[in-house]
């Protein structure tokens, strides 16, 4: 039997059928040549960015004579140098601050850019090529002036993320490029005032919130230890930036880990201070909901290649004295820095140190578990006491859950798509994207029990928590974070712990495209900014052979979790190996004391030459 509208409309009905269609399609229609016509403006606004990054560097390469006139030898021992180590030679007149500089702008010139490793968005070599003459100058009428600044004569990079007069702050958006800083914000000008040269800005992922550093603007950053693995995020380019040499110390920011993956990916050192030491003012603003987030909110600290740098950086950034004398327009109204103080964790000769090796709400590989060990072990071989943790259940399974709980909480991406402005979003984003959008019946009633009936512990666990929630439930989570921070610094005040090592993250560096399915591997580290307490990253070793690459009773497995994690273990070998240090709120000192402890005995610099 034939179908006809007329046996089911009258012709005044199939009129108005035929015009709700055609408006439909009209509408379907409209928006995606809306759509198209925005992505095409930011494809070209990206490869403008992109070509004036190439030119300008090509300008600069012409105008400038990069000889440093030093011998091979000593412009070997700079890249592989210490900030102690390069004051040191320019105090001994070894080479000139501006000999130092085109040492490292030579390497980020033949390693950084988009031709080999890809890890920068922006350069300022000629500004910094003059400060360095400047001080130059300085130095040949009073060389104490070298050690009368924190950072005198040392070339700093800087994420680009943070407010640098004449520089855009992108966060890896489309909308956000040709709209440079008017002013220089908190911490680049802590730098200044500590005669730091900013010479370069780093690349990060689209958003700056994932752990692969890749946007539509500057591309994919690659890793210096394996090309074919991701160097971490948010603050991968600047990471990468130390592990390949081509800056002593930068600055990163860090919200679930964006300072201590990268560092992990990388194996260089990182320290993520907690809130209560430093302010949030200083970068450029992410939009709306995003920048309303006040149960979670992101932490300023440096990067580089030994502890003692990081300790110098945060000397800069915690400078009282230094911040007094910022124009007010740049300060935070609600912040005053409280200096470096080492004198009080000083006077316990013997600490008591705890040790976490796995949540198991994901289990890590055996070598993330054999570093834990053998920063234990150095501890011990320094007279400590070391412990291990044992949390409840309950609790151990909240300090997992947290952060993914209130970080999705607006529900359906809102706040990326408010920054996204029509740009398109990147494919690691893809999965948690359509999670969050999965309407909360659905999760709960559907999705999370077909994930339980096909063995999907692990998925079934974490999709119960990436949900949007009304102002009821979210106050109710608030409230459940509140308590388990207390519950947890409680364990280690009754147990007189001063400080806990963990992994580093969950696994080694993933190969390029995993962050889209191995979101939870960054557990290990949001669960330290759900706490909110200061965390320590620093290398430990490299991944060997066997059963470095296992992860214990999940070698056959159908836990799609699992699945992927054993597929990211494949060829893994020679990747770092980091751990974290932890301690109270406003230890940071704590951290870096127990860092620089294992550091002496691990020497992992010694043992693993940075590559490149």
């Amino acid at each position: 039997m034939n179908f006809r509208l007329q046996n089911w409309f009258s012709n005044k009905e199939q009129k108005y059928l035929f015009g709700a269609v055609g408006i439909f399609a009209l509408y379907g229609l409209t928006n995606f040549v809306s759509k198209y016509r925005i992505q095409r403006k930011y494809d070209k606004l990206c490869e403008r960015k992109r070509n004036e990054l190439k030119r300008s560097i090509q300008e600069f390469r012409e105008s400038q004579n990069l000889s440093t006139g030093l011998t091979s030898e000593l412009e070997k021992q700079i890249l592989n140098s210490t900030i102690a180590d390069i004051k040191k030679i320019l105090f001994e007149k070894k080479a000139t601050v501006k000999q130092v500089l085109l040492v490292f702008i030579n390497r980020t010139l033949s390693v950084a850019t988009s031709d080999n490793l890809n890890l920068i968005t922006d350069i300022n070599f000629a500004e910094a090529l003059l400060e360095a003459e400047k001080q130059d100058q300085e130095i040949s009428q009073d060389p104490q002036i070298i050690y009368k600044y924190d950072l005198f004569g040392i070339p700093v990079s800087v994420k680009d993320t943070y407010i640098h007069k004449g520089f855009d702050n992108t966060y890896g958006l489309a909308s956000r490029l040709f709209k440079p800083a008017s002013y220089d914000g908190i911490q680049v000008s802590l730098i200044k005032k500590a005669r730091g040269i900013i010479f370069v800005r780093s690349n990060l992922p689209q958003l700056a919130m994932t752990f692969e550093s890749i946007n539509r603007i500057f591309g994919r950053s690659l890793n210096p230890w394996n090309k074919d693995r991701a160097v971490g995020g948010s603050s991968g380019g600047e990471a990468a930036l130390q592990a390949a040499r081509c800056s002593i110390i930068g600055i990163g920011s860090d919200i679930g880990g964006s300072i201590r993956i990268p560092a992990a990916f990388c194996g260089v050192y990182g320290i993520k201070p907690g809130i209560g030491r430093q302010t949030e003012v200083g970068e450029g603003i992410i939009e709306k909901a995003a920048s309303g987030m006040i149960n979670i909110r992101p932490s300023k600290g440096p990067l580089g290649r030994s502890v003692d740098d990081l300790t110098v950086m945060l000397r800069v950034l915690f400078n009282s004295k230094n911040y007094s004398e910022l124009p007010c327009s740049v300060q935070d109204p609600y912040w005053q820095p409280q200096d470096l103080d080492f004198t009080q964790n000083a006077k316990k000769d013997k600490l008591k140190i705890g040790y976490i090796e796995q949540f198991n709400d994901l289990l890590p590989p055996n070598c993330m578990k054999r570093a834990v060990q053998e920063a234990c072990q150095a501890l011990v071989s320094k007279g400590h006491e070391i412990v291990q943790i044992n949390l409840e259940k309950e609790l151990e399974h909240e300090l997992a859950v947290a952060f993914p709980r209130l970080v999705a909480a607006e529900g359906g991406f809102k706040s990326f798509e408010d920054n996204l402005q029509g740009e398109k979003i990147i494919e690691e984003y893809e999965l948690m994207e359509r999670g969050t959008k999965v309407p909360i019946f659905i999760q709960t009633y559907i999705l999370a029990p077909l994930l339980r009936i096909f063995g999907q512990k692990t998925l079934h666990v974490m999709s119960k928590q990436a949900h949007g929630l009304d102002v009821y439930q979210f106050l109710v989570n608030s409230g459940k974070q509140k308590k388990m921070n207390f519950q947890f610094l409680q364990y280690l005040k009754s147990n007189s712990i001063d400080a806990v090592i963990v992994p580093g993250f969950g696994c080694p560096a993933v190969k390029h495209g995993a962050s889209k399915v191995l979101p939870l591997a960054a557990l290990y580290t949001w669960i330290w900014n759900t706490v909110d307490v200061p965390a320590g990253s620093m290398p430990i070793t490299r991944v060997q052979e066997g059963d470095d690459l296992k992860i214990e009773g999940k070698e056959r497995t159908i836990d799609l979790v699992y699945v992927m994690m054993n597929q990211n273990m494949q060829n893994a070998q020679g990747l770092p190996v980091n751990v974290q240090v932890i301690s109270y709120p406003n230890q940071e000192e704590m951290v870096l004391r127990v860092m620089k402890e294992i550091e002496g005995v691990v020497k992992f610099n010694e043992k693993h030459p940075y590559p490149y």
